[in-house]
């Protein structure tokens, strides 16, 4: 009983020092917290999407899905290497775009959905 106890406030505790992304300890924390903010950034990206299309018409939204998959064309060609995914890479594109849609939001929300915009 007393090991199970030992192995749970073990993992436990390494658990919490991996999600302390303030003080990160080693390499392996970094990339851990970067892959969490990615993770979050790509949910809220998802979100923008789909938010955006709820504002649009179909030629419109034609028009996103186009640049939507243009953008994770040049994304992913932009943050693969030799050595694999650059996370930090994926994840500042990533908050780049979910600033793009958010402006496409606030403009359709102030002036209207200028097709234009969406290219």
């Amino acid at each position: 009983m007393k090991k199970i106890i030992l192995l749970l406030s073990a993992a436990l505790s390494s658990s919490a020092f991996a999600d302390n992304c303030e003080n990160a300890r080693n390499t392996y924390d970094d990339v851990y917290c970067t892959n969490k903010l990615y993770a979050s950034a790509d949910t809220e990206l998802n979100q923008n999407y789909q938010a955006l299309r709820g504002k649009l018409s179909a030629s419109q939204k034609a028009l996103l899905k186009k640049s939507q998959l243009a953008w994770i064309r040049e994304r992913d060609a932009e943050c693969t290497t030799a050595a694999g995914i650059d996370v930090q890479c994926r994840l500042s594109t990533t908050q780049e775009r979910n600033n793009w849609l958010r402006e496409r939001l606030r403009e359709c929300s102030a002036i209207g959905c200028k097709t234009s915009a969406l290219r």
